[in-house]
């Protein structure tokens, strides 16, 4: 018995011992790739500097410069270090044409090597990929791109949806989604935001997709297009707004809104008399956009709406308007307890509003 005690002892001695010694290698080996890493970063960083700033003055780099960097790149230690630091330049260069260092990315060979990265199949790997040949904005990944839109990996999809709208492709973005089906679990405010950051032309992709089979990406179009205030499509969007479809009507109200397109003013009051409340309490923080007196009457009969957030926005989008004051005395006239107790909470919750209707009323 004791034999088998002491056999066990020097088993679990050798097994610690081994993982003592393997986690002393992994501590030097990342000590050594680091002091690497940061060596070779300081030597390198003004080198890339130098380069990308005669690119921003409009100056052709020498062939050998060039080749000098891309011989780098074939060092993969010294090729995360270029990666990092011209992505990092290229970050900071906001409302500059990249098309020049797309080329640079394209010639050093970074862009193929993260191509390449696409196939990888660890899925943290794989976005990180997607993320930066979205940043490198070159064209020549769109194909690998779109080769894995449907990898069932949030993270993955992200990431490629967001590089495709970086490289600005109309087709291929229009592909992607078009290619999307109902099992996609993005929320709707990532790929709202993901539309939004389009950088090719976005009248174009809106125009096709607001009339997408599938409604929910029809109604991420139609939100970015009212974000984008894309009043040339409100006539389009506007057919939206007797969907029976309650998301698509909900889509167009926050668009025809944000556009303010006065002449769906009456459209927007209309759906005050929705049958769902989500879509009455939209038109009334809508309507918010408008400074038409018509729109004054039909809040204040939604003051008394039975939904609490329709009868806040209404109350909130009277308070706003320049003649809504009118409005608000009549109510504290009456006697529609709702009204005069909704009217008095946006009161107290609307700042400036509040002191101006203090000192009129001498409260």
């Amino acid at each position: 018995m004791e034999q088998y005690i002491y056999i066990s002892i020097i088993f679990f001695s050798l097994i610690i011992f081994q993982l003592y010694i393997y986690i002393t290698y992994e501590k030097l080996s990342n000590a050594y790739r680091s002091n690497k890493i940061k060596k070779y970063s300081q030597r390198i960083e003004s080198y890339i500097n130098n380069i990308i700033d005669e690119i921003n003055a409009g100056h052709e780099t020498t062939t050998a410069i060039l080749d000098d960097l891309k011989y780098a790149c074939m060092n993969k230690m010294k090729r995360e270090v270029v990666e990092e630091h011209i992505l990092n330049r290229m970050e900071n260069l906001k409302g500059v044409d990249l098309s020049k260092h797309t080329e640079l990315c394209d010639y050093i060979g970074v862009v193929q090597y993260e191509i390449n990265n696409l196939e990888n199949k660890n899925y943290f790997k794989k976005a990180l990929a997607a993320k930066r040949l979205g940043e490198f904005r070159s064209k020549d990944a769109v194909p690998a791109l779109l080769a894995q839109i449907h990898v069932r990996n949030n993270d993955v999809i992200y990431n490629i949806l967001l590089a495709l709208a970086k490289i600005g492709d109309e087709e291929a973005f229009v592909n992607a989604f078009a290619s999307m089906d109902s099992s996609i679990s993005l929320s709707e405010r990532s790929l709202i935001e993901i539309v939004d950051s389009f950088e090719g032309n976005k009248y174009n992709i809106y125009k096709h997709m607001i009339n997408s089979s599938n409604r929910f990406i029809a109604g991420v179009f139609i939100k970015s297009a009212g974000n984008a205030r894309m009043i040339s499509l409100s006539k389009a969007i506007s057919k939206y707004l007797s969907s029976e479809n309650k998301e698509l009507r909900i889509a167009a109200v926050k668009a025809i809104g944000n556009m303010g397109a006065e002449e769906y003013v009456n459209d927007l009051i209309k759906l005050l008399k929705d049958h769902e409340w989500e879509v009455r309490a939209l038109s009334a923080k809508a309507l918010n956009n408008f400074t038409d007196n018509e729109i004054l009457l039909p809040l204040r009969d939604a003051l008394s709406d039975a939904q609490w957030h329709v009868r806040f926005n209404a109350a909130t989008t009277i308070l706003n308007h320049e003649d809504g004051m009118s409005i608000v005395d009549s109510v504290l006239d009456g006697n529609d307890t709702f009204a005069k107790d909704i009217i008095m909470f946006a009161i107290e919750n609307s700042g400036d509003r509040k002191t101006s209707f203090l000192k009129s009323h001498n409260v």
